[in-house]
C-alpha cells in the first residue's frame, strides 16, 4: 500500500529545513551539498534559493538591515551628523574646522547627540556676536553644550529682564550675556539639587540677582548654613531671596550667633522668622535684640553706640565757629534810621 505524505507534516519539515539551511550558512558549509534534495521541503516548491538564505540571514543578525537599505546605518549617518555639527559651530561661534575638530573629540560620546545640533541651531539663530559665543564655550564648554534646546532664550529673556542696580546688572553682564546665562544655568542646577524645583529657582534669581555675583562654592556654602545650621527648609528661599544675595560672614552669621546666644539664655519670647534674618537694616537688628543685652553687642560684632558717636564726631570740636557767619552790633542810631524808613514805607 503506497504511502501519502500528510499534508499537517509539510510545516514543521518546512521550518527545521530552514534551520539546518541557517546553520549550515553559519558555519560556511556547502549549501548544496547540506540541503537534502531528494526530499524536498514542499511538494510543489523548488529548493531555496541560497541567496535568499543569505538576505534571511542578514535581517536575522541584524535586523536594520531588512528594509532592502532604505534605512542608513548609525556608521553611515554620523559623517553627515558630524559635517552639520561643523557648519553650526562656524556659524555660531566663528570656529576653524580643525577648532570644531578638536572640541567635537572632547565631547563624551561616540557620536554627536541630536539635542546638540539642535542647541548649536539655537545659539547661531540668537544674533549674538561669534566672539560672545566663542569666549563662553572657552569659558565654561560643559556648562553650555550641556543646555537642553530653550534654555539660552529663556535664560537671555531673564537677563533682559533683570531688575536691580545698575552696578549690580553691569557686573553681572561684564563678561558677556551667554557667559553670565551659562553662570544662571549653573545656580539654577545648584538650587534644583538642594530641593527647589527648576521654575522656582528662576524666580529666585530674577528676585536677587546678586546670587550671580557669588561663586557656586559660596551659594553652596549658604545652602548648607540655611539647612544645616540655622534649620530652615530651602523652600524658604521663594519667598526670601534675600538671603543669597547678602554677605554670610558679615550678615548672617552675627545675627544667627546673637540669636542662639539668646535661646540659650531664654531672652527670646517669640521664634525668629527668616525675615529678622534679611528684611531687617542692621539698626533695627541691633534694636530689637542686641541694645537690651550689654552682651550681646561683641557677639553682634563690637560696640555699636561707640560707633556711632565716632561717625557723628566728624569734625574737630570747635571748627564750626570757623563757618558761623559775623555778627555786627546794632546802635541806637541804626534803629532809629530802620524805624524811619519802615515809617516811610506805609
Amino acid at each position: 500500500m503506497a504511502t501519502t505524505t500528510s499534508p499537517v507534516l509539510l510545516g514543521p519539515r518546512r521550518g527545521a529545513g530552514m534551520s539546518l539551511a541557517l546553520q549550515a550558512l553559519r558555519r560556511s558549509r556547502p549549501l548544496v551539498g547540506f540541503l537534502p534534495h531528494s526530499s524536498p521541503l514542499s511538494t510543489s516548491a523548488s529548493p531555496p534559493d541560497a541567496h535568499e538564505l543569505l538576505r534571511i540571514d542578514r535581517i536575522l543578525t541584524n535586523p536594520a538591515a531588512g528594509g532592502g537599505g532604505s534605512l542608513p546605518s548609525q556608521s553611515q549617518q554620523h559623517p553627515r551628523a558630524a559635517t552639520d555639527l561643523h557648519q553650526l559651530l562656524r556659524r555660531a561661534a566663528g570656529l576653524t574646522a580643525a577648532e570644531s575638530a578638536s572640541l567635537l573629540r572632547r565631547l563624551p560620546g561616540a557620536q554627536p547627540h541630536p539635542r546638540l545640533g539642535r542647541l548649536l541651531q539655537e545659539l547661531a539663530g540668537l544674533g549674538l556676536p561669534r566672539g560672545e559665543v566663542k569666549a563662553a564655550l572657552a569659558s565654561d564648554q560643559e556648562g553650555l553644550l550641556s543646555m537642553d534646546p530653550g534654555e539660552p532664550s529663556r535664560l537671555l529673556d531673564l537677563l533682559r529682564d533683570l531688575r536691580c542696580r545698575e552696578a549690580v546688572r553691569d557686573r553681572i553682564l561684564a563678561h558677556g550675556a551667554l557667559r553670565a546665562a551659562v553662570a544662571a544655568r549653573r545656580r539654577v542646577e545648584l538650587l534644583h539639587a538642594r530641593g527647589l524645583s527648576r521654575h522656582d529657582a528662576l524666580r529666585v534669581l530674577a528676585a536677587e540677582p546678586r546670587t550671580m555675583l557669588y561663586s557656586p562654592e559660596d551659594v553652596e556654602r549658604k545652602l548648607e548654613f540655611l539647612v544645616e545650621t540655622m534649620g530652615f527648609e530651602v523652600g524658604w528661599l521663594v519667598q526670601y531671596p534675600e538671603f543669597l544675595g547678602v554677605n554670610l560672614d558679615r550678615w548672617i552669621i552675627p545675627r544667627h550667633n546673637v540669636v542662639e546666644h539668646l535661646k540659650s539664655v531664654g531672652g527670646l519670647g517669640d521664634p525668629v522668622e527668616m525675615k529678622h534674618y534679611v528684611r531687617l537694616t542692621r539698626r533695627r537688628f541691633y534694636n530689637m535684640f542686641v541694645k537690651p543685652y550689654p552682651e550681646c553687642e561683641r557677639i553682634f560684632g563690637g560696640l555699636v553706640r561707640e560707633r556711632d558717636e565716632m561717625a557723628r564726631r566728624r569734625h574737630p570740636t570747635g571748627l564750626w565757629k570757623l563757618f558761623k557767619p559775623a555778627k555786627h552790633e546794632r546802635t541806637q542810631e541804626d534803629v532809629q534810621n530802620m524805624k524811619s524808613l519802615v515809617g516811610s514805607l506805609k
